[in-house]
C-alpha cells in the first residue's frame, strides 16, 4: 500500500524507514504540512499520515475525500485541529497516535520541581554571579498538595511519577479511574482548585474545557498556587493568567503550551520580532517558565507516533478498523 506522509521531519526518518519496511508500506514524503496548497498532493492515495499542525477543516477534508483519500492518521495524541463532524459526514476514517505517556509526564514533574525550587531565578542570577540566598528559598513537594486535572494515560503516569516525591495528590476527571483510588483522592473541580498548591492540566481540549482556567476559577484557588500546563494552551485564559500572576494571586506558572501557539511553534523565530505579546509578558516574569511545546518530544514518543500512525493506516486498508481509531 502507498501512504502520503505530510509534514515529514528529519528526526522521523529512522522511524519511518523501520516501520514502513516492517509494515510493507510504500511512503510518499512531503515536508510541507497539509494545507490548502498541499491537499492536491494526495490525489489517488487512499491513506495519509498528518500531524498536529495539519489543516483538517471541512474544506480540506472535503477536498481530500474528492481526491480519493479514505483513511487519515495523525502522528499526535491530540486532534483538536480536526473537524470531527465533517470527517464523519464525509465517511473518512481517522486515528490518532497515543504515544508514550512518560514523555509528557516526566516533563511535567520536571516543571513542578523547577517551579518549586525557583530555578529560573537561580539560573538568571547565577549568570550575573549572584550566589546569595535572597529570594532563592524553595518548597519541598512532599509538603504540598498536587491537583491533577485529567487522569487519562498521561495524568495517570504523572501520579505514578509523583509517588516517589510524596506529595498529597487529589484529582478530577469526568470519568474517575477506580484503579487509581488507592493512591489519589477524586474531588470536584472547584474543590481541587481550592485545595491544590500545584495544579497540573492533563485534559483534552473540547468546547467544554476551553478556558477552564479563567478569572473565576483562579479566584477560587489558594493564594500562591502554581499552575502547570503541558496539555493544550487553550485550556487557559492567558489574559486572566497574566492578571493573576501580576497581582500575586498565583505564585507561578510553568507552561509548555500557550493559546494561539499554532501561529509560531515548531519554527525558528530568532529574527528579533516578538511573535506573541502575551508570551513576551510571561517570559519576563521570574516565576514563569515557558517552553515551546516540547513535553512530548523524546526518542520513544517520536518512534511511537510514527509506528502507531502507520499501523493504523495499514489496519484501515486491510480491515476497515484500527486499534487507535477515533472515527
Amino acid at each position: 500500500m502507498r501512504a502520503l506522509i505530510y509534514g515529514y521531519r528529519a528526526d522521523e526518518e529512522a522511524a519511518f524507514e523501520e516501520f514502513t519496511a516492517r509494515l510493507g508500506i510504500e511512503p510518499v514524503y512531503l515536508r510541507q504540512n497539509l494545507c490548502r496548497e498541499t491537499a492536491a498532493q494526495a490525489e489517488g492515495i487512499e491513506a495519509i499520515a498528518v500531524n498536529a499542525m495539519s489543516q483538517l477543516d471541512r474544506e480540506n477534508l472535503k477536498r481530500l475525500a474528492q481526491l480519493g483519500v479514505r483513511y487519515i492518521a495523525t502522528r499526535s495524541i491530540g486532534f483538536d485541529n480536526l473537524d470531527v463532524e465533517a470527517c464523519r459526514e464525509l465517511g473518512l476514517k481517522f486515528a490518532n497516535a497515543p504515544y508514550s505517556p512518560h514523555s509528557v509526564a516526566d516533563y511535567t514533574v520536571m516543571l513542578m520541581l523547577m517551579l518549586t525550587r525557583k530555578l529560573k531565578t537561580i539560573q538568571r542570577r547565577a549568570l550575573a554571579q549572584d550566589y546569595g540566598f535572597d529570594g532563592f528559598q524553595g518548597r519541598e513537594l512532599h509538603n504540598l498538595t498536587v491537583g491533577v486535572v485529567g487522569t487519562g494515560r498521561i495524568g495517570r503516569t504523572v501520579l505514578g511519577d509523583l509517588a516517589g516525591f510524596g506529595p498529597r495528590c487529589i484529582a478530577y476527571d469526568l470519568r474517575p479511574d477506580d484503579a487509581l483510588r488507592d493512591r489519589v483522592e477524586y474531588v470536584g473541580l472547584e474543590e481541587l482548585f481550592a485545595r491544590a498548591d500545584i495544579i497540573t492540566l492533563h485534559a483534552p481540549l473540547q468546547a467544554s474545557s476551553r478556558h477552564m482556567i479563567n478569572a473565576g476559577s483562579i479566584a477560587g484557588m489558594k493564594d500562591g498556587a502554581m499552575l502547570v500546563n503541558t496539555a493544550r494552551g487553550e485550556l487557559v485564559d492567558t489574559a486572566a493568567l497574566i492578571d493573576a500572576l501580576e497581582s500575586g494571586k498565583l505564585g507561578g506558572a510553568a507552561l509548555d503550551v500557550l493559546e494561539g501557539e499554532q501561529a509560531y511553534t515548531f519554527a525558528d523565530h530568532r529574527s528579533g520580532r516578538i511573535v506573541c505579546r502575551e508570551r513576551a509578558i510571561l517570559e519576563a516574569m521570574p516565576n514563569v517558565l515557558l517552553t515551546g511545546h516540547y513535553a512530548f518530544y523524546t526518542d520513544q514518543a517520536v518512534s511511537d507516533e510514527v509506528r502507531i500512525a502507520l499501523e493504523a493506516l495499514k489496519q484501515f486498508t486491510e480491515t476497515g478498523k484500527a486499534d487507535s481509531q477515533i472515527i
